[in-house]
C-alpha cells in the first residue's frame, strides 16, 4: 500500500496531553516510514500548546501545524483541516481524526487503515457502540446522553454498519472526503461545536457512503482537565441538523476561506 497517512488532531488548549499523545503516535513512523504525517490544527489555544508544536515540529519532520489565530470550535478546526488535506492529497490517502486529549488509542489505527483499505471503505469510525467497545470513565449521565443521540441521528440518518455518530476517532479515504466537499459546495462541516462530528456522518448519508466501524474503548480516564463540550449546546445542535442538513442541489465548489 502507497498510501500517505495523515493524522489529523483537532487541538484546544492540549499543552499536557499533546507530548503523551505524540509519544504514543511514534509507532506508526515505524509502520509507515515517509508516507506518515501528523498535523494538528492549533485552534486558537491560550496555553503553551502552540510552543510545544513549535519544538515538535523543528525535531520530527513530519509533525506540522496550522493556526487559527483565535478559538473557533471544534468544527471550524475540522473545516481546516478537511480543506488542507483535500487540496495536497488524493485519491487512495488516508486521513486519521482523533481527539488531541489522550482519551483515544492510537494503538487500533493501523487495524482500522487495514478496515478501510480491505474493504473498500470511504469511512471507519472507531466506535465505542460495537462488540468489544466500551467507555472508561464517564459518568452514566454521559452514557445515557451519548448512546440517546446516537439512537436519534440513526433514525433520521441512516448509514448501514454505523452506530457511533459522535466519535471523532475515524478514518476517511480522502478521495472520498474531496468528492463529498465538492458535493456540499466546499460546507461540508458549517457547525461550531462537538455536534460537527454527527453533522459530517449526516452529510454523507445524504450523497451515499461506505462505512464501517472497528471497536474502541474510550479512555476518558486519561483526559487531563474538565471537558470542554457542552452537553446542552451540543443536543441543541443534533436537534438543528434535522432541518439544516440536507441532500445537496448540485452546486459544486471547493473549500473556501
Amino acid at each position: 500500500m502507497d498510501s500517505n497517512i495523515v493524522i489529523g488532531l483537532p487541538a484546544y488548549n492540549e499543552e499536557g496531553a499533546l507530548p503523551k499523545l505524540f509519544e504514543k503516535l511514534l509507532f506508526l513512523k515505524d509502520i509507515y516510514g515517509e508516507r506518515f504525517r501528523i498535523l494538528v490544527v492549533n485552534d486558537g489555544s491560550s496555553d503553551n500548546t502552540e510552543n510545544i508544536l513549535k519544538e515538535y515540529k523543528k525535531s520530527c519532520g513530519f509533525i506540522d501545524y496550522i493556526n487559527h489565530d483565535v478559538n473557533q470550535g471544534l468544527g471550524r478546526a475540522m473545516y481546516t483541516l478537511f480543506c488542507h488535506v483535500s487540496q495536497n492529497y488524493g485519491q487512495g490517502d488516508i486521513l486519521i481524526t482523533l481527539d488531541a486529549d489522550n482519551t483515544h488509542n492510537p494503538n487500533i489505527i493501523p487495524k482500522m487503515i487495514d478496515k478501510l483499505v480491505k474493504e473498500k471503505l470511504d469511512v471507519v469510525i472507531a466506535s465505542r457502540f460495537v462488540e468489544g467497545g466500551k467507555e472508561v470513565g464517564l459518568t452514566i449521565e454521559r452514557k445515557i446522553y451519548s448512546r440517546g443521540a446516537a439512537a436519534f441521528l440513526k433514525i433520521f440518518f441512516p448509514i448501514d454498519n454505523v452506530h457511533d455518530y459522535s466519535c471523532g476517532f475515524r478514518a476517511y479515504d480522502i478521495g472520498y472526503l474531496d468528492k463529498a466537499i465538492k458535493a456540499y459546495g466546499g460546507k461540508l462541516v458549517t457547525s461550531k461545536g462537538f455536534e460537527c462530528m454527527a453533522e459530517i456522518l449526516a452529510r454523507f448519508s445524504k450523497i451515499g457512503v461506505r462505512a464501517g466501524e472497528y471497536p474502541l474503548v474510550l479512555e476518558y480516564n486519561l483526559k487531563e482537565g474538565r471537558s470542554k463540550m457542552k452537553v446542552l449546546r451540543t443536543i441543541k445542535g443534533y436537534f438543528s441538523l434535522v432541518h439544516r442538513v440536507k441532500k445537496p442541489t448540485g452546486k459544486r465548489g471547493e473549500c473556501y476561506e
